[in-house]
């Protein structure tokens, strides 16, 4: 009975450490404030100030799932959609794909579309990461679309 026990535990523990993390990157937007010529200053993904979103880095590892959104910080009426996610250079890290829903009908709060990615490489033998660039497009209610290029950081 005690070996069966612990058998059990491990297997649990094991399963548990498989799996891989959930990362949540909201992107905060001044809506009211935000134009063309202001991207950096009205919105962010509320990094210390001081880090540019360009510099923004979301550190992850093979197998983990990012989620994408997007949230009015003043008005809440106003929507902010993530609209696409490409790459723009480094190791293609990721593979993302358009949902409205997650699991069993949750959708993510403050948004009506989000994007996943699955991370699906790692770094190599030598490397302690690897990198890549992407442009994420999103738009503003009423205010077009706008750009900004942060980064994803793999770890082994």
């Amino acid at each position: 009975m005690k070996t069966t026990n612990l058998i059990l535990i491990l297997m649990a523990v094991m399963g548990l450490m498989s799996c891989g993390q959930l990362h949540v990157v909201t992107l905060y937007v001044d809506t009211t404030q935000i134009d063309q010529s202001s991207i950096d200053q009205h919105a962010s993904f509320g990094q210390l100030s001081g880090i540019p979103n360009n510099y923004f880095t979301t550190n992850v590892r093979k197998g983990d799932r990012i989620i994408w959104q997007g949230v009015s910080i003043s008005n809440p009426s106003d929507t902010v959609k993530i609209t696409s996610i490409d790459h723009v250079s480094g190791a293609r890290i990721y593979a993302p794909k358009s949902l409205k829903r997650i699991k069993r009908g949750i959708v993510i709060k403050g948004t009506d579309e989000i994007v996943v990615g699955t991370i699906k490489i790692g770094p190599g033998g030598l490397e302690q990461y690897i990198e890549e660039k992407y442009s994420l497009d999103f738009t503003v209610t009423n205010k077009g679309t706008f750009i900004i290029d942060p980064k994803i950081r793999s770890y082994k």
